[in-house]
């Protein structure tokens, strides 16, 4: 699969330089609208990534017509191959995942959920979520994870998994009465019709959402695999366009920073009657937001180094 990748690599940047790239045939994933300017563009992992800046609403993404990360394909061995230099599952990446599922289950028992019989995560990876979930609250767990050998860590877990939303749609007809995804968001080609199909699809109507996302505003977000870039105010406008009401919005830097808040994580519920044609308020200085947020990461960085980012092994 990776030779598949890296053999296709040369085809694929050649084929960004034949994408037209009028505005006019780039539409933003949150308003629809194709007004859109090239913000920032970058080499990510030996891939050319180009990040565009809506003019009418402010929210950042790449075109998924010129990404790589697009295919899904890429999630099946390949993502984890660039990232972690392996398809099987690290220590350090296991630990971040315990670590973050103690912290959402914190957050649902904090903020009204009490019983759960029945809960989805989109993006299991290793089932770590999913078994903090069981264990609290005996809920019955379905998950959905693309990349092989972590579906498989899952699975071995007793866990029932599917490798993409399609092949649960086709087998499960219960809806959840949870769904969480946790920075898989960010990974979509089309967010919003996701979050439209969780709500009338696979939520209960007294159901929760809980959503996590790098925080633009403080994460370096600029990546291959990161097709949108959310802000606090982009995710909360992204979910009243799919017809939520948000709960409860955090953000935070656990468990990598102190200082910096990395992360956005929502926990919201579906509108008992959504609004049609839900005007979007636009977000305005964005670029500006963006440098000053940058600079200010740099210095923390510099100043307070163990504050600002957290070891990623446990100590010895």
């Amino acid at each position: 699969m990776q030779k598949n990748w890296t053999r296709g690599k040369q085809q694929k940047e050649m084929s960004l330089m034949t994408v037209n790239l009028l505005t006019s045939e780039i539409c933003c994933p949150l308003c629809g609208k194709s007004k859109a300017k090239v913000l920032s563009e970058m080499d990510s992992f030996g891939f050319k990534v180009r990040y565009y800046l809506c003019q009418t609403c402010g929210f950042v993404f790449q075109n998924f017509r010129e990404s790589a990360a697009a295919d899904p394909a890429f999630y099946e061995e390949t993502y984890r191959q660039l990232y972690q230099a392996t398809e099987e599952p690290t220590a350090k990446d296991l630990r971040q995942q315990r670590l973050r599922a103690e912290y959402q289950l914190d957050l649902l028992q904090k903020h009204g959920v009490c019983r759960l019989w029945r809960a989805l995560d989109i993006g299991a990876s290793s089932g770590t979520l999913m078994q903090t979930i069981h264990e609290a609250y005996g809920a019955e767990m379905i998950g959905v994870e693309p990349g092989n050998a972590y579906r498989k860590l899952a699975e071995e877990k007793g866990f029932k998994l599917y490798p993409s939303l399609e092949q649960l749609r086709g087998s499960e007809t219960g809806k959840f009465d949870l769904v969480t995804m946790m920075h898989v968001l960010e990974h979509l080609e089309d967010p919003l019709g996701t979050l439209n199909e969780i709500r009338t699809h696979l939520l209960e109507d007294r159901g929760f959402l809980l959503v996590e996302v790098p925080n633009f505003y403080a994460h370096d977000s600029y990546e291959l695999a990161h097709l949108s870039c959310f802000t606090e105010h982009t995710l909360s406008e992204m979910l009243k366009q799919a017809g939520y009401k948000i709960m409860h919005m955090r953000k935070h830097g656990y468990p990598r920073s102190e200082t910096l808040d990395l992360y956005l994580t929502v926990l919201a519920r579906p509108e008992n009657e959504p609004e049609e044609n839900v005007a979007i308020i636009p977000e305005r200085f964005v670029a500006l937001k963006r440098s000053l947020s940058t600079l200010k990461r740099h210095l923390l960085t510099r100043i307070m180094p163990g504050k600002t980012w957290l070891p990623l092994e446990e100590k010895a």
